[in-house]
């Protein structure tokens, strides 16, 4: 089913499960049932081990977990393009998250299909009712991290509305201080003072 938008809508409980199994696990071994992710925000990470840019992109992507899952209304699951399932549980490992087992293959390759993953890392973020909120989660968690949650369209809009009045808006200052720097260390080593800069600009 699509949204007004052309973005689809899922139900997550029936997407992320299988005949025989009604629950994601955790990277200790726990089970979690699927149910218990309705009503939050859902990303979905296809990723692998054997990947570069995803072992780069994890890092990044588990500190705005970290920091979002505080909120309890934020969960990832993990769905992995590993090639064994030593591979899978080393690299799952890393992660703070859920997954789908590495045995349910055929949930995997489903996923990857209904949601056109045609290389990883991906991230597709999917809204508390469904609705699939953008396909680009790997691109907006790279550009602003956790400023971008909810990881609406209109939250992305907003803030590449901010980007573009900040772009406008700059001066010499706001580029080369900070609020805990206010000076420059000149090629000699000294310290040259905002002020001072100024009258140099």
């Amino acid at each position: 089913m699509d949204g007004e938008d052309g973005f689809a809508v899922h139900d997550v409980v029936s997407v992320l499960s299988s005949p025989n199994r009604d629950y994601l696990i955790r990277n200790n071994g726990n089970q979690v049932k699927i149910t218990s992710l309705r009503g939050k925000k859902l990303g979905l990470y296809f990723s692998a081990s054997w990947c570069g840019p995803c072992r780069r992109f994890t890092p990044e992507l588990v500190e705005v977990y970290n920091a979002l899952s505080l909120k309890g209304d934020f969960e990832i699951t993990f769905v992995s393009a590993d090639e064994d399932d030593e591979m899978f549980k080393e690299y799952f490992s890393e992660m703070p998250w859920l997954a789908i087992p590495f045995s349910d293959s055929d949930t995997r390759d489903h996923l990857d299909e209904l949601f056109r993953v045609s290389g990883i890392p991906h991230l597709v973020i999917i809204g508390e009712n469904g609705k699939v909120l953008t396909d680009s989660g790997v691109e907006i968690i790279r550009e602003y991290g956790v400023e971008g949650f909810p990881f609406t369209p209109e939250r992305i809009k907003e803030l590449k509305e901010q980007e573009e009045v900040a772009k406008r808006e700059q001066s010499l200052r706001s580029i080369l201080v900070s609020d805990s720097r206010d000076f420059v260390i000149s090629a000699n080593g000294m310290k040259v003072s905002s002020v001072a800069m100024l009258f140099i600009a």
